[in-house]
C-alpha cells in the first residue's frame, strides 16, 4: 500500500516542478519584453500582506484610507508593488500605465473574480463585475439607456429638487447635507430606472422606502468590505446583517421587476402600455424588460445601476456644496452667472464656465471613483515604473491586481502645479494636462463609467 507520506511527497514535487516551469516561463517573458518588477513597498510580512490589509481596514474605518494610500506613493514612488490580502498588487498613478490598463492593453485586464465574488450576493454578475463576451454584451445592451438626451429634460428633476430644498432648514442652522444628497440621488436614480420616487424626502413614500434605503446603504458598505478582504473572504464568518440587507433589496427590486414584466406583456397583447403618461417617457427597467426575460437578471441590473447611479451623483453634490459653503464670494459669483443664463437647459449649462470649473475641480480633488482595480488575465506589462530607476517596463504576472489611485493622481503637483491639494477652480481656465489620462474622474477606455452623463 502506498503510504500517505509518499503521496504527499509526490504532490509536493509536482507542485514544485510546476512552479519552476512557471518561473522559467515568466523569466523568458520578462527578457523578451524587457520588463522588470516594480519596486517593493516595505512590508513586515510579504507572503499574505496582512500588515497592509489591517492598516487599510483601520484607515478605512477612520475615513483616512485615501490619505494613507497617498502617503505610500510619496514614500515608494508613482508605481510600486505590494502584497495585500494574499494578492500581489501593483499600485500606480502614472498616466502612461493607466492608459495601458484602460485602453492600450485593455484585453490583458479584467474586473476580476475578486470583484465578482464580493458583489455576487447583492447584484450578481452585472456590468460592473462582468468580463469578456458577457461584459461586451451587457455594455451594448445598456448603452442606449445612458444617452445624454435621456437626462437633458431639466423639468424632470424640478420636483425632486424642490423636495430637497424644503428639507434644508431656512433659519441658518447647521445641517448635514451628505445624507440628504444621498437620498436625493436615490430619488433621481429610482425615477429614471423604474419610474417611482424611492427616497424618504417625500413623506408620501417614506414608510415604504426607509427600510430599503437602510438596507441598500448597509449592503453597499458590505460590498466594499468584502472586496477588501480579498482571498480571505471565505474564511470570514457569515455576516447576518449583510445577508439580511441583500434579502430586503432583492424583495424590493422584485416588486418593480414584476411591474416591468407586466408592462411588457401589456405591450405584446395590446400593442400599448395602457398608461398614456408612459407613452413618451423612458424608463430603464421597462426598456430592459423588452429584451430580458429572466426576473433575477432584471433585478440584478436594476440594483447594479441604482448602486452606481446614486453614489456618483451624491458624491459630486456633497463635494460641491461642502467646498462652496466656505467660499461665499464664489457662491455669489455662481449665483450671478446662473441668473444671467435664464432658464437652464443642457445647452446653456455648457456655457456656464465658472460652474464647469467648479465641477472639474471637485472631481479632481474628490473623484467619484478614487480607486480602480483590474486583474491581469495573462502575463503582461506596463510601460513605466520598473527597474532600478523606475524608467523601465513593469512586469505584471497573471492574477496580479493593478490598482489605479485617481485621488493621488489628481493631487500630483507636477501635473496640476503648485497647491495641487487645494480647491482652486480658476486653475481650469488655463490648465492643460498633457493628455486626458491625467484626469480620470470616471475612469477611461472601453470601461469608462457608462452613467457619467447622469452624474452632472
Amino acid at each position: 500500500m502506498i503510504s500517505f507520506t509518499f503521496v504527499a511527497a509526490g504532490f509536493a514535487l509536482a507542485l514544485l516542478y510546476q512552479q519552476v516551469l512557471l518561473h522559467v516561463k515568466r523569466r523568458k517573458f520578462q527578457q523578451h519584453h524587457q520588463c522588470y518588477s516594480a519596486p517593493r513597498y516595505p512590508q513586515c510580512e510579504r507572503l499574505l500582506g496582512l500588515d497592509l490589509m489591517l492598516e487599510d481596514f483601520k484607515s478605512w474605518k477612520a475615513g483616512r484610507l485615501l490619505d494613507r494610500m497617498r502617503s505610500r506613493f510619496q514614500r515608494a514612488g508613482n508605481t510600486y508593488s505590494a502584497t495585500v490580502a494574499g494578492n500581489k498588487t501593483i499600485f500606480t498613478i502614472e498616466p502612461e500605465n493607466i492608459k495601458a490598463i484602460f485602453a492600450d492593453r485593455f484585453n490583458d485586464f479584467d474586473a476580476g473574480w475578486l470583484r465578482r465574488r464580493a458583489f455576487a450576493p447583492s447584484i450578481g454578475d452585472v456590468l460592473i463585475t462582468a468580463d469578456g463576451p458577457r461584459w461586451h454584451q451587457q455594455r451594448a445592451m445598456l448603452r442606449p439607456a445612458f444617452k445624454k438626451q435621456q437626462f437633458s429634460d431639466f423639468a424632470f428633476y424640478e420636483r425632486d429638487i424642490e423636495l430637497l430644498l424644503r428639507t434644508i432648514p431656512a433659519d441658518g442652522s447647521t445641517v448635514d447635507l451628505a445624507p440628504l444628497f444621498h437620498t436625493h440621488a436615490l430619488t433621481l436614480a429610482s425615477r429614471l430606472l423604474f419610474d417611482e420616487p424611492l427616497a424618504t424626502l417625500n413623506p408620501e413614500f417614506a414608510s415604504s422606502s426607509a427600510r430599503f434605503i437602510e438596507a441598500f446603504n448597509s449592503v453597499n458598505k458590505g460590498n466594499q468590505r468584502r472586496f477588501r478582504l480579498g482571498r480571505f473572504l471565505p474564511l470570514m464568518p457569515r455576516d447576518g446583517s449583510y445577508e439580511g440587507g441583500c434579502k430586503v433589496i432583492h424583495e424590493y427590486g422584485d416588486v418593480f421587476v414584476r411591474k416591468a414584466l407586466a408592462y411588457r406583456q401589456s405591450l405584446r397583447v395590446n400593442g400599448v402600455s395602457g398608461d398614456a403618461e408612459m407613452k413618451d417617457r423612458y424608463v430603464f427597467l421597462q426598456e430592459l424588460a423588452k429584451v430580458i426575460d429572466d426576473p433575477q437578471e432584471l433585478r440584478n441590473h436594476l440594483l447594479g445601476m441604482l448602486l452606481v447611479g446614486s453614489e456618483t451623483t451624491a458624491s459630486l453634490l456633497t463635494g460641491c456644496l461642502s467646498l462652496l459653503s466656505s467660499r461665499p464670494h464664489l457662491w455669489a459669483k455662481l449665483h450671478r452667472e446662473a441668473i444671467g443664463l435664464g432658464v437652464p437647459n443642457s445647452e446653456s449649462i455648457k456655457s456656464f464656465t465658472s460652474l464647469n470649473h467648479v465641477i472639474n475641480e471637485v472631481l479632481r480633488l474628490y473623484p467619484i471613483l478614487p480607486l480602480f482595480g483590474r486583474m491581469a488575465n495573462k502575463d503582461t506589462f506596463l510601460p513605466v515604473g520598473g527597474g532600478p530607476f523606475g524608467t523601465s517596463r513593469v512586469f505584471v504576472p497573471k492574477g496580479a491586481l493593478a490598482m489605479i489611485n485617481t485621488h493621488s493622481l489628481h493631487r500630483r503637483p507636477d501635473i496640476f502645479r503648485n497647491a495641487a491639494g487645494e480647491f482652486k477652480p480658476e486653475r481650469w481656465a488655463s490648465l492643460k494636462t498633457s493628455d486626458h489620462w491625467s484626469y480620470l474622474p470616471f475612469g477611461g477606455g472601453p470601461r469608462i463609467c457608462i452613467g457619467r452623463e447622469f452624474s452632472w
